[in-house]
């Protein structure tokens, strides 16, 4: 009889672990933006250094000519973050928006001279598609996919150009793990394509496109 009342006070708790991924639930995760290098014209390399695996990087570059260190040095930081809210039309399979922004910022010191300074600012909004392969209660495994639209600004010494457009799409793989039944720790490898467009003073457009491969790393939130 203590065995049949304990099995009916689990069954709530197994409801829950095999509704995460079912038609009408909510997702809503936080994960890393790792954008690579940009390049545009007028747009300088430097102005966005790359972050790294977790989406957040700070470093100091120093330069060498026929061997000899030069006293300049340059500090980078970087951060990047996105979100995405997804709703389960169909079971394991979930539609959605995400958001991602990266802030990016550089610093040139050279003894004797004022610093340049340096920053650049990505904003992106678009749909993603992820599907979901039941394998367990504990982990699943995950692909998805999505593209989405924005700008990219920058500014020097505190002067800055109008924005330039961008637009990303790629996908990605993952597993999720449960360590709770409404909350994922995720992990995956992404493959992303950003194209920077940027209208040339003398007409027509000047178009980047620049490829990598990123980490994904994250959590989400299940109700």
């Amino acid at each position: 009889m203590k065995l049949f009342t304990f099995l009916l006070m689990l069954l709530p708790l197994f409801g829950v672990l095999n509704a995460q991924t079912t038609k009408g639930n909510f997702m809503v995760g936080f994960h890393n933006f790792s954008p690579v290098p940009l390049s545009s014209d007028g747009l300088a390399y430097n102005l966005f250094p790359p972050t790294n695996s977790f989406g957040i990087s700070f470093g100091t570059s120093k330069v060498k000519v026929d061997g000899q260190l030069q006293d300049g040095k340059q500090n980078n930081t970087a951060f990047g973050l996105s979100i995405n809210s997804l709703y389960f039309a169909e079971d394991q399979f979930a539609i959605g928006l995400t958001g991602s922004f990266s802030s990016g910022s550089t610093v040139y010191k050279e003894d004797g001279d004022e610093d340049d300074k340096s920053s650049s600012f990505i904003f992106l909004l678009g749909p993603e598609l992820r599907y979901y392969f039941d394998t367990g209660t504990k982990t699943k495994f995950w692909l998805k996919g999505g593209a989405s639209i924005g700008s990219v600004s920058s500014k020097y010494n505190g002067e800055g150009g109008d924005p330039t457009g961008l637009s990303q799409f790629g996908g990605g793989a993952g597993i999720s793990i449960f360590p709770v039944p409404s909350v994922s720790i995720d992990f995956g490898l992404g493959y992303n394509v950003l194209t920077v467009t940027d209208k040339s003073d003398f007409g027509g457009d000047f178009k980047s496109i620049n490829s990598g491969l990123a980490f994904d790393i994250g959590a989400g939130i299940f109700f």
